[in-house]
């Protein structure tokens, strides 16, 4: 009886043994939010956190202005960002 894994498949277990898939997802969420937020509204963002485990992005913006003006477009956000991911990652944005 022969087991045979793909190289993707190895690759993942791996990832997952020694924690490193949280930290890519990581990286992904918040490198989709900064390409689908754009060059002026990443400029007035202090912060950017994914929370992995609870999958809520943590947005800090620099002006409250800002802040009230993307509160309005959060389910806009979330849906580009997924895409961009090509899954449902972000379940929740929180702007601080």
């Amino acid at each position: 009886m022969s087991n045979e894994y793909t190289i993707k498949d190895l690759i993942d277990a791996a990832l997952r043994r020694y924690n490193f898939d949280e930290s890519i997802t990581k990286e992904h969420v918040e490198a989709a939010y900064r390409r689908v937020a754009g060059e002026f509204i990443v400029k007035l963002t202090r912060s950017v956190y994914y929370d992995t485990e609870r999958h809520t992005l943590k947005v800090v913006f620099s002006t409250p202005a800002l802040k009230n003006e993307v509160s309005f477009k959060l389910t806009d956000l979330r849906n580009a960002i997924n895409q961009q991911l090509g899954r449902e990652e972000v379940q929740r944005i929180v702007l601080l």
